[in-house]
């Protein structure tokens, strides 16, 4: 059963990661107005929720019961698997896909540093600068997470199937 179940969140946790990844590449590659890009990030919300909900869902179609706290694990497996991936390429789209990325962020923290007035010698930026795409690696990976356990927490309530036995009917 554990087998099946991490095996299906695998699964499931990929085709969510690639819709994430999938709409990072747009953003990227097409640089939309603010205008587009909200819509994109909007179009991405609702696809990534629709398909985690149906995911959660799927997992417990056919079992006898299938509670708020089955489905909330199922859900969070998913979403734990689907942060690996998309953090994992989010280090290589700024690493080595689009490394422009990476320097254009490097140069915008560059600016804040300088305007909260932290110089060279209160903080070592080349370092900090160097280890960047790392730290903003990690930085995706929690954040994902936070947001899966938020929207599994959600969506749980209604993924769970309804019990149709009561404890009476013996």
């Amino acid at each position: 059963m554990k087998h099946t179940f991490w095996n299906k969140a695998a699964v499931y946790g990929i085709v969510l990661a690639l819709v994430s990844v999938f709409f990072m590449v747009i953003q990227t590659v097409l640089e939309p107005a603010r205008w587009l890009n909200i819509m994109l990030w909007i179009v991405k919300l609702a696809g990534t929720l629709g398909l985690l909900f149906y995911f959660m869902k799927d997992f417990g179609t056919g079992k006898d019961t299938y509670s708020y706290a089955d489905a909330f694990k199922f859900g969070m497996a998913v979403s734990f698997c689907s942060s690996i991936i998309a953090a994992g390429y989010y280090y290589f789209h700024v690493m080595f896909i689009f490394p422009d990325t990476s320097s254009q962020i490097s140069n915008a923290m560059m600016m804040g540093f300088e305007q909260a007035g932290i110089s060279s010698e209160d903080f070592n930026m080349d370092k900090f600068i160097a280890r960047l795409p790392v730290i903003m690696m990690v930085s995706q990976l929690i954040y994902f997470n936070i947001l899966g356990l938020i929207w599994s927490s959600i969506l749980a309530s209604g993924a769970k199937q309804k019990v149709t036995t009561s404890p009476f009917d013996n």
